[in-house]
């Protein structure tokens, strides 16, 4: 006891030395466990491996069960994204060592514990170390960490000392004890040296929960096990603590009801559920292995999208600016743009990266003097920002407009380093955020998140946020967006354009790597055939006369009524600042959008025609399309009060709903890079 205030209390409360501690602190669980047991626990050594949201909540448990000696094991440190499950994860502890902060927190339990901590994690340099002297172990390891794990367990076993494992699964927990003289880690999991480590993982989970009883309520769409991603709620961990101490408890105690694997067991308060049972030949079972062989096949590639892919985030330490820097801007190329034209360039210092926009990458209709690519190098901005912080940088961005021939440079980020505190949850979505054109439940997304939104485009200069979610204003609205789709499916500049973003086939979207692959439309099977049918001007025009343009628009506003709600960005003015401004909030909100999982889709056509007719002037359109915007704009002042007075950058719907299989390509690196 180093602690002055500590030792100051037990003398207040007359339990200063061990004894009198332990008959104080530890007298409430007599009547469960008797004198000798008490004692023996007080003489037991545990190791805990891994101090999170499992690991610490074992560690809690068991010493106010009385255990007094451990050994632990963690090299990571505290973060917010820990705060709804890990024990320790206060905002006092942010950035502080998990070891640390729950070596304090344990000791604040019982001040007269036996402690040995392993501040680098468990390695093959120490693992022996970690186990000398060792009871029990139980495992706190990350669900991702395979390779650790399974060390742990096999030279504990070899020392024949048990393990228990329990797994916090939506709100449930799993559970699987291993002893020396029961099957081994790699039998039970029927682990091979030539597996791959998905599969490894993926057998790891069917042997813990061989019957799992979440998989109704669990959200796929939060799972991805190649990204090292999934959900997990701190009641859950904590009913891992209850469920493996209580193992624990009857391991060191020798009491008699020990089941070690192939037994198994799962309780889930949620479904109401408690399974158990034996699972002979642990995986190697044939249930288990069609289970295996049906979430290799189907269920793993659920959530991957054809198109992007994530680089490999590199360590600014280990790899070197130049790594960081080329990863930053992968980062903006990530970003939305105007039919996936890709308008951005980039050009590279030591510790600075220029960012230009190519003016002769979209001239469509839509893109009245370069707007919208100058929303989407705000967006690209936004990204690169993100992706800096997250590899440890303080990212300054310097915004600076200049004409050039051909091009405009937009701003020049500078890479600035001593910032200690990454920002790693929105760059997580730089690479999930996507265009969702599919039909979205029609449960509205709540002003609460709403707000959300608005405080993240707020923060930048010169933005505003405006929304709507109820039923009514949808339906208005989508007549609105109906009237300005028209106009897009009957203007022959727009329709052209469309069609030479369009990708037929694979091969011609993994070739070009820009616009839109046909599947990323969500046209569906008779969609798919009229966009092929319709590429030809002259085609289109003719069913146009027939009623076409009405069709394709109420299939528009059929969109904005299968929606959660509608938002619209807009600018304070039309200059580049401004719209660049605007474009950095675009993103941060779609990021945050991603982030909860929340659909998005931009519902371009109103925005975009309203700016055109404020640079350009009613002379840009048809005298009907004229009076077809007159109607869309009076519709949307009407959802939208102050719409026409302001400056509208974009409109988006948004909501829940299914995800999407095809994504949008961006060309290679060096198409990018400029001198």
């Amino acid at each position: 006891m180093n602690n002055p205030e500590i030792r100051q209390k037990l003398d207040v409360f007359h339990v200063a030395t061990h004894n009198t501690y332990q008959e104080a602190a530890f007298c409430r669980n007599l009547g469960l466990l008797d004198a000798n047991e008490q004692n023996r626990l007080q003489r037991a050594v545990v190791a805990v491996a891994g101090l999170g949201g499992v690991g610490g909540g074992h560690l809690i448990a068991l010493a106010r069960s009385g255990v007094g000696g451990f050994r632990l094991a963690d090299f990571d440190r505290f973060d917010p994204v820990n705060g709804n499950r890990q024990y320790g994860a206060t905002v006092s502890a942010f950035g502080r060592e998990k070891l640390q902060v729950m070596k304090e927190n344990v000791l604040e339990v019982n001040p007269h514990l036996s402690l040995t901590v392993f501040e680098e994690g468990v390695t093959e340099a120490n693992v022996d170390a970690f186990l000398d002297g060792v009871d029990l172990v139980l495992d706190g390891l990350d669900f991702f960490v395979f390779e650790v794990r399974r060390m742990v367990f096999k030279k504990a076993l070899e020392k024949g000392i048990p393990v228990i494992t329990a797994g916090p699964m939506g709100f449930s927990s799993a559970l699987l004890v291993f002893t020396p003289d029961g099957m081994g880690f790699d039998e039970y999991f029927n682990i091979r040296e030539e597996d791959t480590y998905i599969e490894r993982i993926l057998k790891f989970a069917m042997g813990l929960a061989p019957r799992p009883t979440h998989f109704r309520y669990v959200n796929m769409d939060f799972v991805d096990l190649r990204a090292k991603r999934g959900p997990s709620l701190g009641c859950a961990c904590q009913l891992c603590a209850s469920l493996a101490v209580t193992e624990a408890l009857r391991l060191l105690l020798g009491r008699k009801g020990v089941k070690p694997v192939p037994y198994f067991q799962q309780f889930d308060p949620y479904a109401r559920k408690f399974v158990k049972g034996r699972l002979r030949m642990g995986n190697r079972h044939p249930l288990q292995r069609l289970k295996l062989w049906i979430a290799k096949n189907y269920m793993l590639d659920r959530n991957k999208v054809i198109g992007p892919v994530k680089p490999d985030q590199p360590d600014l330490s280990a790899d070197g600016i130049a790594a960081v820097r080329e990863y930053v801007i992968r980062a903006g190329m990530q970003a939305p743009s105007g039919d996936n034209c890709q308008p951005w360039r980039f050009s590279a210092g030591e510790e600075t990266i220029s960012l230009s926009l190519d003016k002769g990458t979209d001239e469509s209709f839509f893109n009245v003097r370069q707007a919208a690519s100058i929303v989407a190098c705000g967006a690209a901005m936004e990204n690169m920002t993100l992706a800096a912080q997250a590899c440890g940088l303080d990212p300054e961005v310097e915004l600076k407009p200049e004409e050039g021939a051909g091009k405009i440079h937009m701003a020049t980020l500078t890479l600035k380093q001593g910032k200690t505190v990454p920002e790693p949850i929105l760059h997580d979505a730089v690479w999930l955020r996507c265009t969702n054109r599919k039909f979205y439940r029609k449960e509205p997304v709540s002003d609460g998140v709403w707000d959300h939104i608005r405080e993240a485009v707020e923060r930048f200069p010169g933005t505003n946020l405006q929304w709507i979610s109820g039923p009514d204003q949808l339906k208005i609205f989508a007549e609105s967006v109906s009237l300005a789709d028209r106009i897009r499916t009957e203007h022959r500049g727009l329709h052209e354009h469309l069609n030479a973003m369009i990708r037929f086939t694979q091969k011609d979207a993994e070739e070009t790597r820009d616009g839109f692959p046909l599947g990323n439309l969500e046209a569906g099977r008779m969609g798919n055939l009229f966009l092929k049918a319709t590429r030809s001007w002259p085609v289109m025009s003719a069913l146009n006369a027939l009623g076409a343009s009405r069709g394709v628009a109420a299939h528009s506003g059929k969109g904005i009524r299968c929606s959660g709600g509608v938002g619209l960005i807009s600018a304070q003015s039309l200059d580049s600042e401004s719209l660049f401004q605007a474009g950095r909030a675009l993103e941060r909100a779609w990021l945050t959008f991603t982030h909860y999982g929340i659909r998005f889709q931009p519902a371009a056509a109103p925005a975009l025609f309203r700016l055109r007719w404020l640079l350009e002037g009613e002379a840009s359109f048809s005298p009907a399309h004229g009076k077809l915007l007159g109607k869309a704009w009076s519709l949307a002042e009407d959802c939208f009060p102050g719409f026409l007075a302001t400056n509208p950058v974009l409109f988006f719907r948004v909501g829940f709903g299914p995800g999407i299989k095809y994504g949008t390509y961006r060309k290679p690196l060096a198409a990018f890079l400029t001198k």
